[in-house]
């Protein structure tokens, strides 16, 4: 079993995009068992992958002893994904699970962490933007970290305060890919150049380009494979899964 965790603390580059692009590759067209953990209080992956997301989240699995990861499980529409859901609530998760010990924190994640164990050949936590104590336990109990990144100056700057994060809980830094670029933006080529140079192999090889069809898909709650995967974005998030399981 591998666990990834998609994670950077600025919101909209496209993490839960791309968690359910990968995960869909993964356990549809590569035939692997997934379970994708949505650890943000917005639900956009819960609301994605299940047709009935239940009322006991991933919040209070964490925060909860007595409380199975079986409780917040759910089927989906496609044959190998499975969801463990969140609730509005896990915006108020943070404060909640600091307050509990240090062993019962780590009793939770190590429960969530083993149920994890079970069945599944890929995990992929849909991290929320945030980064705090229960955003930094999450990661430190996954394989390795992959941060989306949209270009932009402030953006590229904000990587080493994620890749600090990265590297104080001990997870494994896997790399960053670069989404929604746009190559009728000059300044999108000189912003990506620059991120190969301060991380070098670091930097995935496949960009996903900004495109509405990816935009068009999920309004029709379909990945971009399934709406139009003959076309260059579908492809490419083929391309970065291919890399996914090289590295």
């Amino acid at each position: 079993m591998r666990s990834i965790a998609f994670f950077n603390n600025k919101g909209g580059v496209a993490k839960t995009t791309s968690v359910i692009n990968i995960g869909y590759i993964l356990g549809e067209v590569y035939k692997r068992k997934v379970l994708v953990i949505d650890c943000d209080g917005q639900q956009n992956a819960s609301r994605f992958l299940s047709d009935e997301i239940s009322t006991i989240g991933i919040e209070t699995i964490l925060t909860d002893s007595n409380v199975s990861p079986f409780s917040s499980l759910s089927e989906t529409r496609y044959e190998n994904i499975d969801v463990l859901t969140s609730t509005s609530k896990m915006n108020n998760c943070c404060e909640i699970f600091h307050q509990l010990t240090l062993d019962e924190q780590k009793r939770n994640l190590n429960k969530l962490a083993d149920f994890c164990e079970e069945k599944y050949d890929y995990v992929l936590f849909d991290m929320p933007p945030a980064l705090n104590h229960l955003t930094e336990s999450i990661i430190g109990i996954a394989d390795g970290v992959i941060v989306p990144v949209e270009l932009g100056s402030f953006s590229i700057q904000g990587i080493a305060k994620v890749t600090d994060t990265i590297n104080k809980v001990g997870a494994k830094f896997i790399g960053c890919f670069i989404s929604k670029f746009d190559k009728k933006n000059k300044a999108d080529f000189e912003l990506k150049k620059l991120l190969e140079q301060n991380l070098g192999n670091k930097v995935f090889e496949t960009v996903i380009p900004y495109s509405n069809i990816i935009r068009n898909s999920l309004i029709y709650r379909m990945t971009a494979y399934e709406y139009m995967h003959w076309l260059n974005p579908a492809r490419k998030y083929v391309e970065l899964t291919e890399e996914i399981i090289r590295n």
